[in-house]
Parts: structure tokens; sequence; C-alpha cells
């Protein structure tokens, strides 16, 4: 599951077939970090999406296309355009070094350059771009329970939407409600609501098990579930798990009107891969789900597709 606290292993991605330049940067980085290769423009667009590197180092010769144009498709992409690009190519020139930084890289450094220097200016980048996914990580997190925040959410369900509208596969969507809170707030104040919204966001976090899978405090007491590549049966049994996991905390509510303890209301939508409908839909449609389930009695999951 997604942890918006978690600092993963950097990638490294080399785009172009010059071997010397792929020997080089695994001599100097293999040990401390993950190096991609990728021997055509083509592939390496690809892989820029599918695994997302912390840093580019493109050749600008390659036999597909070249690397300016790749830098210049890599820019332009949502998905892509803030992750820094390095020119490291043979071809040298103030022509060629202009037109590199024109398309959006954020340096040219020549084959040639002993490894000291080229080691260090990568090192640089590297850290500009750690230090600018810490700031980002830590803007992503809701400060009451240490899950990512709303705005999170939103990047995320958009990047999940156009991935499965890509890939063809479906996507699900929990929302999900803590039964009577305002008047558990009312009765035990709002001290004790936070420690019942973190306990209950630390219960929620533990069912979700794939990487991909992501919980976000959508706002007050609701909370949101991302589940990628996740049919509508598979998510409703996720999401009874989860009810019941809340439930089981036990944890005292004689404000409630159902058991006297705090339980939770979740509306379940799964966008299918024959669907056409939108993002907003999917939304849309896990929180009609939600209001269902709570007009139903609440401490209960009811589940449909995105209409």
């Amino acid at each position: 599951m997604i942890d918006a606290l978690k600092i993963e292993r950097e990638k490294i991605l080399i785009v172009g077939d010059n071997t010397d330049v792929r020997d080089l940067i695994a001599t100097l980085f293999g040990a401390t970090h993950v190096i991609l290769t990728a021997h055509s423009g083509k592939t390496g667009l690809a892989m820029a999406i599918t695994e997302t590197p912390d840093l580019i180092l493109l050749d600008v010769k390659m036999p597909d296309m070249d690397g300016f144009a790749v830098c210049g498709q890599l820019k332009s992409s949502a998905e892509t355009e803030n992750i820094p690009v390095i020119f490291l190519t043979e071809k040298t020139g103030e022509e060629y070094e202009l037109a590199g930084l024109c398309a959006g890289g954020i340096d040219y450094i020549s084959a040639s350059v002993v490894p000291p220097v080229v080691e260090a200016r990568i090192r640089n980048h590297l850290s500009q771009k750690s230090l600018l996914d810490k700031l980002q990580i830590m803007s992503a997190v809701d400060a009451v329970t240490g899950i990512p925040n709303r705005r999170r959410f939103d990047e995320y369900i958009d990047q999940e939407w156009r991935r499965a509208q890509r890939n063809k596969y479906p996507l699900s969507l929990l929302m999900i409600d803590i039964d009577h809170f305002k008047k558990y707030n009312d009765k035990y104040g709002h001290q004790k609501g936070d420690e019942c919204l973190r306990l209950v966001a630390q219960e929620i976090k533990q069912h979700p098990r794939r990487p991909s899978d992501m919980v976000a405090r959508y706002g007050g007491e609701e909370f949101s579930i991302i589940l990628p590549d996740t049919p509508m049966e598979a998510a409703l049994t996720l999401a009874d798990r989860i009810r019941s996991g809340v439930s089981g905390l036990n944890l005292e509510h004689l404000g409630s009107d159902i058991f006297g303890h705090i339980t939770i209301s979740i509306g379940v939508a799964t966008r299918a891969p024959e669907d056409h409908h939108t993002m907003l839909s999917l939304i849309e449609t896990a929180d009609k789900n939600l209001y269902t389930a709570k007009r139903g009695g609440r401490n209960s999951v009811t589940g449909g597709r995105a209409v």
C-alpha cells in the first residue's frame, strides 16, 4: 500500500544504446540506485511512465527518434513532466547543449567528461530531486492521521484513472465515513475525536495489501481507498473486512444510535474496462453508495458500477 512517508530507493533510467554510458553509470551508481535501461526513445518514454524514475539520462542520437524529441514528449506529459532529464551524450557543441536545455533538460554533460565530474553533477541533481520529493510528500500528508491527504488523493486518482483507461483494467474506489462522528466529538471532545480518527485510519490501512492501493483522508471523518486493477467483487470483499475490522476495535461511542461503539459505512464504485464514464462519475457513484449505506442503517457496505 502507498505510504505517504516512505522514501524508496532512487531509480535512474538510461535511455540510449551507448554501452559505455550504461557501464559508467552502473559503476558509479549501481550499488546505491536502481539502474534501468531503454535502448530506444519509444521504450524510454514507456518506461518513464511505468517505472517513474527519479532521473533520466538521455542520449541525443538514437535509432528511432532523437533525444530532444524524447525530452519534449516527457515534458509535455503530466505523468513525466516533473522527472529531471540530463543529456549524457557524445554529441558536443553549443548548438546541441542549447537544444537540450530548450527541450527541457536540466543539464547537458559530455560523455567524455571525467567520471568524477559526471558523478558529482548527477548526484547534485538527484539530491535536489530528493529534497523536492520530501517536501512534496510532507505536503501530501494529513497532519492528524499521518496518511495521504485530500490533495494526494486528487493527484493519485487522476493518475490511476488515466492508467486504467490506457491499460483497460477496472478501477475501484471506496468512500468511508465514520458513523455519527459529530455526536462523538460533541460527547468526547475534539482531542478524543482526533485520536479516534488516528485509530480508525490505522485500522483501515491494515487491510489493503498491494503497493498500488492508497488509503487517504478525504475530509472530516471521511476516508477513501483507491484500488487499481480491482473488480467490484474484490472491492466489496475488502470493504466488508474493513467495516468488520473497525467495528472490532470496540471504540466506545455512547452517542451512537447503533452499537455503542465506533462503526463505519462504506460506498464502493468500480469503473469497468468497457465503461465510458468520467473520473468524476466514479467518485460520485462511490459517494452515492456511501449515503445509501448510511440511510440503510449504517455499519454497512453498498456497491455498484460507475454511472
